[in-house]
C-alpha cells in the first residue's frame, strides 16, 4: 500500500522543506519509488531540487485550480523527475489563490485526496511538503495523508507549534475526514549536541510527547551541509553522501520502511 506521508508543521523554518527532500533522496537510495509533492506557494522543495518556480507549467497549481472549478485534471500531467531518481509535483507562487478558492468548494478538504487517487499505485511513497499553517492546503494534506512527520527545531517554544499541528491531526481524525491517520513521529532538527539549549529542549519534547508519539532516531544535526546543498540543488544525501545529515535522514528513511 503506498504511504503517504505529511511533512507538517504550523511553525516555519523547522526544517520540513529539508526533511521533504532528503528523505524522498534517502527512501529512493533504498529502492523505493517516491514521489514528492510541494504543497507551499513559497515553491522551496521545488527550487532545492533545482527547478524554478517561475518557470514551470504544469505545477501542483494547474490540477487544483481545475478540480476547484469542475473541470478535468490529471496530476500525472504535473510529475517530473529529478536527477536523484525521485518524481516532484513543483509548486508556484499562485498556489496562495487555491487556499482561497477551496472555502466554496465541495468536499474541500478532500480536493488533493481525489487528485492522488489516479497515481498512488505508481509508488511506495508520497511525501507532501506541506506550508506553514493550518489552512485548507494543510486540511488537504492531512486529508489525504496516512501518516504525518513533525519536524521541531530544537529550540525555546518549539513545543508549541507542534501542540498545534497534532491538535489540527485530531480535528481531522474527529471529524471523520481521515479517522485512520497516525503521527509517523517527531524529527528532532538543528540540533547542536554542543548546547545545553539542545539537550533541554530534547528532554523536554521527549517528556511531554514521547510516551505517545515516535520520536526518530537520530536527531538531525545543525550544519552548513545543508544550505550547501540547497544552493547546489540537491539533497545532503547527494552533495555529501558521508555526512551526519546525511546518515541521519538514511536511518529515518529505514525506520519509516520498517513500519509497513
Amino acid at each position: 500500500m503506498t504511504r503517504v506521508i505529511a511533512i507538517a508543521m504550523q511553525k516555519g523554518g523547522v526544517g520540513k522543506t529539508t526533511t521533504a527532500v532528503n528523505l524522498a533522496a534517502a527512501l529512493t537510495e533504498l529502492g523505493q519509488r517516491v514521489l514528492a509533492i510541494d504543497l507551499d506557494p513559497q515553491g522551496n522543495l521545488t527550487q532545492h531540487v533545482g527547478f524554478d518556480p517561475e518557470q514551470l507549467h504544469p505545477t501542483i497549481y494547474t490540477p487544483l485550480k481545475a478540480e476547484v472549478e469542475g473541470q478535468p485534471s490529471d496530476i500525472g500531467d504535473a510529475i517530473y523527475e529529478t536527477d536523484e531518481g525521485f518524481h516532484i509535483v513543483p509548486s508556484q507562487p499562485e498556489l496562495s489563490l487555491i487556499e482561497v478558492s477551496l472555502i466554496n468548494t465541495l468536499s474541500r478538504e478532500r480536493v488533493l485526496a481525489t487528485l492522488l487517487e489516479d497515481i498512488k499505485s505508481h509508488y511506495d511513497f508520497i511525501l507532501i511538503d506541506c506550508n506553514p499553517s493550518l489552512g485548507l492546503l494543510v486540511i488537504n494534506a492531512l486529508t489525504a495523508a496516512t501518516g504525518v512527520v513533525v519536524p521541531i527545531q530544537t529550540e525555546y517554544l518549539a513545543a508549541r507549534g507542534a501542540f498545534m499541528i497534532l491538535s489540527s491531526i485530531e480535528t481531522v481524525r474527529r471529524k471523520k475526514l481521515n479517522p485512520q491517520l497516525k503521527v509517523e513521529g517527531i524529527i528532532l532538527t538543528m540540533a547542536d549536541p554542543r548546547t545545553l539549549m539542545t539537550g533541554e529542549v530534547t528532554t523536554a519534547i521527549k517528556q511531554q510527547f514521547g510516551a505517545t508519539i515516535p520520536i526518530f532516531e537520530p536527531p538531525v544535526r545543525r550544519s552548513v551541509r545543508f544550505a550547501e546543498s540547497v544552493v547546489a540543488g540537491k539533497s545532503i544525501l547527494a552533495y555529501e553522501p558521508t555526512s551526519q545529515g546525511s546518515e541521519a535522514y538514511r536511518q529515518i528513511a529505514k525506520t519509516l520502511i520498517g513500519r509497513k
